[in-house]
C-alpha cells in the first residue's frame, strides 16, 4: 500500500503496483520493480548477504550510527548518513568465516566518523554494573566523551556527553548490564559540542 502526500499529484511513498516511491535524503524517489528472470550469480549472492550483514549489525543502532555519521552527509545530498555508515561498512568492515559467509568485524566498525582527534591509548574496565574508561588526557581541550556499549542484538546504551578529553577518565554506573549474558562491544569517540564536531571512533574491546 502506498501513501499519497499532499493529494494525487504529490509525492507518495509505498508500492503501486511495480512502481515504488520512497525518500532518500531530501529526494523523493520513484522507482520500478521488475522481474528477475535469470537466476543470481555467485557474487551476487556474496553481494546480497554482505548487505544483509551490514543491515543486522547497524539496524538496532540506527540512531546513534545517524548520530554519528549525520555531519559526513551532504545537506541536501541523495545519499544520509545511515547510508555512508552502511557503505563504510560493507567496505571496510566485512570478513569472511571459514565457509566463506560474510559477517561484521566488530573491531572494524565506526559508529562516528569526523575531524576530530580521536581518543588515543583508550583502555576500558569493569567492575560489576561499573565501567571505567581511561585514554590519554589533552591539557586544555573541551571535547567531551561519547560512549556506545552494543552487544550485537538487544542490548545498546549510548552515553554522548560525557567527560571531557583533559580528564582523561570516564566512570559510569551501568546497571542494565545485567540484562545481558553476551560479550558487549565498547565505541568510544570524541565530540566537540561547540562546533558539533566529532571525531572517528575508537574500538575498546568487550566487557
Amino acid at each position: 500500500m502506498a501513501i499519497a502526500k499532499n493529494g494525487i499529484n504529490g509525492k507518495f511513498s509505498g508500492k503501486v503496483g511495480t512502481v515504488i516511491g520512497y525518500q532518500l535524503g531530501n529526494q523523493n524517489i520513484i522507482r520500478t520493480v521488475g522481474e528477475r528472470r535469470k537466476p543470481f550469480s555467485p557474487l551476487e549472492l556474496l553481494n546480497q548477504a554482505k548487505m544483509k550483514a551490514v543491515s543486522e549489525f547497524l539496524s538496532p543502532i540506527k540512531p546513534i550510527i545517524k548520530f554519528g555519521f549525520k555531519r559526513e552527509a551532504s545537506l541536501g545530498g541523495r545519499i544520509g548518513a545511515f547510508q555512508l555508515a552502511q557503505s563504510y561498512t560493507r567496505k571496510y568492515a566485512i570478513d569472511l568465516d571459514d565457509e566463506g559467509k560474510p559477517f561484521v568485524n566488530p573491531e572494524k566498525v565506526l559508529i562516528s566518523r569526523g575531524e576530530v582527534q580521536p581518543p588515543y591509548q583508550c583502555t576500558v574496565q569493569r567492575d560489576g554494573h561499573q565501567l571505567t574508561v581511561q585514554w590519554n588526557p589533552v591539557v586544555e581541550n573541551d571535547d567531551r566523551l561519547v560512549v556506545l556499549l552494543y552487544d550485537l542484538e538487544f542490548y545498546r546504551e549510548f552515553r554522548y556527553l560525557g567527560a571531557e578529553r583533559k580528564e582523561g577518565i570516564e566512570c559510569w554506573e551501568q546497571e542494565n548490564l545485567k540484562n545481558t549474558n553476551k560479550p558487549v562491544h565498547v565505541y568510544v569517540a570524541f565530540r566537540n559540542v561547540y562546533l558539533e564536531t566529532i571525531s572517528d571512533s575508537v574500538y575498546c574491546g568487550t566487557i
